[in-house]
């Protein structure tokens, strides 16, 4: 009965290994999704919302009321508080002085609590637009590791293919050169260059468990966890016509909506600096016990006097200072889309000159290198060519395979670079 069970263990434990095997695997928008999940400095920005929208609850507030109790016209003679006292001290039939109890409560104008609120909650519309900006830097990081560590695998790829033919060139060798037809020296080269891969080799999985640092770092794991990237999923842009490039491209751009929201902010308080032009008004009420007298009673209205010219003067001064603002405002914002269009700009024309050269390399360059090493390796094959010219045509093949993939990391590069700039996940 045991043994009829083993199978079917070992099958279990293969599934599993193939589940596990598939969790290990990410491509770049799981990578992406796991950042905005996860990382810390986004965490915080939101926080900060929080916090901001919790200050924007008490936009509304009032002033405290005051109060205040005390003796108020009271003789220091006690002795008159009494009726009995000031009639002895000063002939009068009443008692001198009371106790006051008196309140007091500022009305603010209902346009100045509107002003208010609406500038209180404008903060945390910038503290978004940073959010934005903070994960389009982070995005641009991932996106480069990630490129990076596909342009290596594919690397990889070519020195794996390059060991198989280099393998075979060296037995082939060491067989002719028991009967005498081949040199030990172009032995030693091909072993050399054998050697020089293993080298390139280790050095591109170097690179590659930088890659998976940077990016383990990103998405807030531990440092040692082992994954691997979908190698699959490379999609990038084929800009052979110039885009479309005008200011309703980048109108979504984060660090744009920070000046747009920094604009917004500026007006709010511009209009709460008005209202502080407007007089507040106020209530005073107050009670006293008299002394031997009538109970008796104070009822004010207040009211503040900003405009007048020696209490206005900072007012002012803030709402022209404000204009100015928002003038810097707009000329910063006018010209960073500035900027932004021309980079845009310029990494079109790179992108369309790394795509022109791969496609060169893809339709030229490596099928004419190919039938040179294949020539070449039949030559040498057949007795009428040597080694060392078959390790040279080899040798200029895989670097021009090398060289290629330069220019597609060269080429991911600029895309992130593009994509950064319009703010494309």
């Amino acid at each position: 009965m045991l043994k009829s069970k083993k199978p079917w263990l070992a099958v279990g434990l293969l599934l599993y290994a193939i589940v596990c095997e598939a969790q290990q695997k990410l491509n770049l928008s799981g990578i992406l999704n796991r950042i905005e999940e996860t990382h810390p400095d986004l965490k915080m920005m939101d926080a900060k919302v929080k916090e901001l929208d919790a200050y924007a609850e008490g936009a509304r507030n009032w002033e405290a009321p005051k109060f205040g109790a005390g003796f108020f016209m009271t003789p220091y003679n006690y002795m008159m508080w009494s009726r009995a006292g000031a009639l002895y001290h000063e002939g009068m039939n009443q008692g001198m002085g009371s106790f006051m109890v008196q309140g007091e409560q500022m009305i603010p104008n209902r346009k100045m609590l509107d002003a208010e609120e609406r500038y209180m909650k404008s903060m945390s519309g910038m503290e978004t637009a940073q959010k934005g900006v903070m994960r389009n830097m982070l995005f641009a990081e991932a996106k480069i590791a990630y490129y990076r560590w596909l342009v290596l695998e594919k690397k990889k790829n070519v020195l794996k293919e390059s060991q198989n033919l280099l393998k075979y060139m060296i037995e082939s060798a060491e067989v002719r050169y028991k009967y005498n037809q081949e040199k030990l020296s172009s032995i030693y080269k091909a072993k050399a260059a054998l050697l020089d891969l293993d080298r390139m080799n280790l050095m591109f999985d170097g690179d590659i468990r930088q890659q998976k640092v940077m990016l383990n770092t990103l998405m807030l794991q531990d440092r040692a966890v082992d994954f691997q990237i979908d190698t699959l999923s490379l999609a990038y842009l084929y800009p052979n016509t110039p885009l479309n490039l005008d200011t309703t491209a980048v109108i979504n751009r984060s660090d744009l909506k920070v000046i747009d929201q920094s604009l917004t902010i500026s007006r709010y308080k511009q209009e709460v600096e008005f209202q502080k032009l407007k007089p507040m008004f106020g209530v005073q009420y107050g009670h006293m016990f008299a002394f031997g007298n009538q109970w008796q009673f104070t009822l004010m209205g207040m009211v503040t006097i900003p405009f007048a010219k020696w209490s206005s003067r900072q007012i002012k001064a803030n709402i022209k200072g404000l204009d100015y603002q928002r003038q810097a405002y707009n000329k910063q914002r006018e010209g960073l889309t500035n900027q932004i269009l021309g980079n845009l700009a310029d990494r079109q024309v790179m992108m369309q000159s790394y795509q022109a050269q791969i496609k060169q390399y893809e339709n030229e360059q490596f099928p004419a290198l190919r039938k040179r090493y294949q020539s070449t390796l039949l030559a040498y094959e057949q007795n009428t060519d040597e080694l060392f010219m078959v390790l040279d045509a080899w040798m200029e093949l895989k670097m021009a395979r090398m060289n290629q993939l330069d220019l597609l990391q060269q080429l991911l590069q600029a895309q992130v670079e593009y994509e950064k700039e319009l703010e494309k996940r």
